[in-house]
């Protein structure tokens, strides 16, 4: 997986998931004209994974608030996409059902899988962090897809518009 370096006074790496290790796909980012529309779009692409022969276990969807996460859970859920809820389970990731995970970006870290989508990142920094921050906790999750990640924004931010840059 490869973002192009991105610098901020030459002090603080933007997104190098390729310095973790990672052998996947460049990932995929994609602008939505709502938060609905981003579920929509997550789901359609966890869809196509399990057409490409990925397992839903294999997959996790990860957002950066338990309200996106609502939201985009009710939409997978119309689309047939199974989700196991960490937040249901203690913020543990059940390894007993065929599911999708569906975590935090604040609790996925250390976890690893395949295919990951994170939903709602125009929204990180809204609440006043730094965009130094929002940087870290979305290097977190992008960095726990091993293959293919989905990165989806229906609002325009600092964060944004340096990972579009």
């Amino acid at each position: 997986m490869a973002l192009q370096e991105r610098r901020l006074d030459d002090e603080h790496a933007i997104l190098l998931p390729e310095d973790a290790g990672r052998q996947g796909l460049e990932p995929d980012v994609r602008r939505c004209v709502s938060i609905d529309a981003e579920a929509h779009c997550v789901a359609e692409w966890f869809l196509d994974r399990k057409k490409a022969g990925y397992e839903w276990s294999q997959m996790a969807c990860l957002y950066p608030e338990h309200w996106i996460g609502g939201k985009v859970a009710q939409i997978l859920a119309r689309h047939g996409v199974p989700i196991d809820m960490a937040k249901d389970n203690r913020n543990r990731v059940s390894v007993k059902r065929v599911a999708v995970r569906f975590l935090s970006m604040h609790s996925a870290k250390g976890l690893e899988f395949p295919c990951v989508a994170i939903a709602g990142l125009g929204l990180l920094g809204r609440h006043g962090e730094t965009v130094e921050e929002c940087v870290r906790l979305t290097y977190v999750g992008v960095t726990r897809a091993t293959h293919e990640a989905l990165l989806t924004y229906s609002s325009e931010s600092a964060l944004v518009q340096r990972l579009i840059a």
